[in-house]
């Protein structure tokens, strides 16, 4: 019987970090690039959708991927997205159009697809428990302080041509041979007695997936609003220095990192019901959002981004465990690609309903306003889902409005 040891989970968990690259370290060059491919029909849209591409094609493909890790093994289908990761990451560097180069980012997010579900799916195999709770905390806490130090890189590399910050993909490679040397094919009924022991007692209910992949969707519309629109937020209070506006951002995933580990060594020990964890989870964002559309200063504005950071670092581990605790050895793979799905579904959609909601209501403050009242409403509908139901003692009954009661039959 194998046992995981620390260099599993670091293989893993670094895997996380694999998913910000795109946003974090091309988004600084993306100006270069659409002024390279100025004379392509519609680079205008082109270039800005090669950065947002991979993510629509997860969003479809994920469940489809965990899918195929429950069918055929999970260790080669990781290993071969891994490798193709690294291929098609780098292949900008020499692809010489733009059509080419979004063939590339295409079947990029097919390999993402399989990569984010894949290994999300052995964290579940691997560990249980207590231990689980923290590697998903650590999950997004990684892919957090990877976007942050990415940010960095990326606009070093940015400043060497556009082309540059895609070598960065190339250490994808030596992961793969990593994964490839020490991780293993799981199989039921060879996991440690804790894991073996809960694996036998889940058993697979579809209404239970569809009910967390609603909640899912909710959760990726609410965790990129900051990313998206927090730069439109500063400019309508008058803010437009991109080197202050950038402190927030570095601020709120500072908060995001915060979040994750107070979930992971403190919420996730003390709170134990998942409607209690969603109630202080969707609190924390409804409360930063009211903070963020009444904000008129800069300081005002970066600490309630800084909040909704906590808030976001809370939310996406709670769910994430939620839904790995609920699914059996047999189909943990389709569980995990249909939350996947519905994660980068829900963010897919938040610059459409956003700018809607804004064009309605006259400001994205109006609308942050909007997001935070529906986070509150979420809070303590899971709020009162979390108070436990009173129990009373065999052959008792509750005291009745008038005063009387019935004994049980027998």
């Amino acid at each position: 019987m194998r046992r995981p040891r620390l260099i599993h989970a670091g293989i893993l968990l670094t895997s996380a970090g694999l998913t910000s690259l795109a946003t974090a370290v091309l988004g600084p060059s993306l100006p270069k690039m659409q002024e390279h491919f100025a004379a392509s029909p519609g680079a205008a849209y082109l270039v800005p959708l090669s950065l947002t591409l991979p993510m629509l094609v997860m969003a479809i493909l994920s469940v489809f991927a965990g899918l195929a890790a429950d069918r055929y093994g999970r260790k080669r289908l990781l290993v071969t997205a891994t490798a193709v990761y690294a291929l098609c990451g780098t292949a900008p560097l020499w692809l010489q159009t733009l059509q080419g180069i979004l063939v590339s980012r295409l079947l990029l997010g097919v390999a993402e697809a399989c990569l984010m579900t894949v290994s999300t799916t052995l964290i579940g195999d691997y560990f249980a428990g207590a231990q689980r709770a923290k590697l998903m905390s650590l999950h997004t806490t990684v892919a957090a302080v990877s976007a942050f130090l990415l940010n960095i890189v990326g606009g070093i590399l940015g400043d060497q041509g556009w082309r540059t910050p895609y070598w960065v993909y190339a250490i994808s490679l030596p992961l793969a041979l990593l994964m490839a040397h020490y991780l293993w094919e799981p199989a039921p009924g060879t996991e440690p007695g804790a894991l073996r022991a809960h694996a036998d007692a889940v058993s697979f209910r579809l209404p239970q997936l569809l009910g967390i992949c609603a909640i899912t969707i909710g959760v990726g519309f609410a965790f990129l609003t900051v990313p998206v629109h927090l730069a439109y937020l500063f400019n309508e209070i008058g803010v437009a220095s991109s080197a202050r506006i950038g402190i927030a951002f570095a601020l709120n995933s500072i908060g995001a990192i915060a979040g994750t580990l107070l979930f992971g060594w403190i919420v996730a020990a003390r709170m134990r019901r998942v409607a209690s964890q969603l109630a202080l989870a969707t609190a924390v964002l409804g409360a930063s959002f009211l903070g963020m559309s009444a904000a008129t200063t800069y300081w005002g504005l970066t600490l309630a981004a800084a909040g909704n950071g906590v808030g976001a670092g809370l939310i996406l581990p709670t769910v994430v465990t939620w839904n790995m605790r609920e699914l059996p050895f047999s189909h943990r793979g389709i569980g995990v690609g249909a939350f996947q799905s519905s994660l980068f579904f829900g963010m897919f959609l938040n610059p459409i309903l956003i700018v809607s909601l804004s064009k309605l209501s006259g400001t994205r403050a109006a609308s942050m306003s909007l997001l935070g009242l529906a986070l509150l409403l979420a809070s303590l509908i899971a709020l009162l889902r979390g108070i436990p139901a009173p129990r009373f003692r065999r052959g008792s009954a509750p005291d009745r409005p008038n005063g009387s009661s019935r004994r049980p039959s027998r």
